[in-house]
């Protein structure tokens, strides 16, 4: 689905293919209409008119009210070009072993023989399959993009209304992502959505966030 975001500090309007296309670019104002502008924290009746000002030929000096300007806007939004990301297509992340990998039994005295349970063997002719690992080696495999640090498996609750970092930041990104949700944002989900583990501890620091 189609979605559209405002950077205020650089007055610019873009389009992407999905909400995770855009955060993944750094987007932190996202909206899919009019109505979820106009209720965005970061939103205001100065930015809108700011942004509207650079889209078109014409500037306004201000609009009736912010619903007009956020319709305004939605509407130039609907008629931009659709940018492409590297981040359009989903991306299938390994959280296990590979379907080939087994645990084989070691004889009692043996030493495994150490091998890279990433790594292909390249002398061959290409119909070899890869060396069987020990269950050590496969529990390495099996941690591949599990979410790790003391944060894991909590949740991020915001404290604050408005952003308390400096705008263009990627402190600013990260608080952003808490901002603009309703409900607690767990870590993991934080963190797929560009946001860093130093930034939540300075955030946590101030008091601008709680874990739950």
């Amino acid at each position: 689905m189609t979605v559209f975001s405002i950077d205020y500090k650089k007055n610019k309007l873009r389009a992407f293919n999905s909400e995770h296309a855009a955060r993944n670019m750094g987007e932190v104002v996202i909206f899919r209409d009019a109505k979820e502008l106009l209720e965005n924290r970061n939103t205001t009746g100065r930015g809108l008119v700011e942004v509207y000002n650079n889209c078109v030929d014409k500037p306004v000096k201000k609009f009736a009210d912010n619903k007009t300007g956020a319709e305004r806007i939605f509407k130039l939004a609907q008629e931009i070009h659709i940018e492409s990301t590297p981040f359009d297509k989903s991306v299938e992340i390994v959280t296990g072993p590979p379907s080939w990998v087994t645990a084989q039994p070691i004889k009692k005295g043996a030493s495994p023989i150490p091998i890279d349970p990433l790594s292909v063997d390249q002398e061959s002719s290409g119909t070899s399959e890869p060396s069987s690992l020990t269950r050590s080696q496969i529990r390495k495999l099996s941690k591949i993009a599990k979410p790790r640090g003391k944060y894991a498996g909590k949740s991020i609750r915001c404290l604050v209304e408005k952003n308390p970092r400096r705008e263009g930041t990627k402190g600013f990104h990260s608080m952003g992502i808490l901002i603009n949700s309703s409900i607690p944002v767990s870590y993991e989900n934080y963190i797929s959505e560009g946001g860093r583990p130093n930034d939540l501890a300075w955030d946590l620091e101030k008091g601008h966030v709680e874990l739950v």
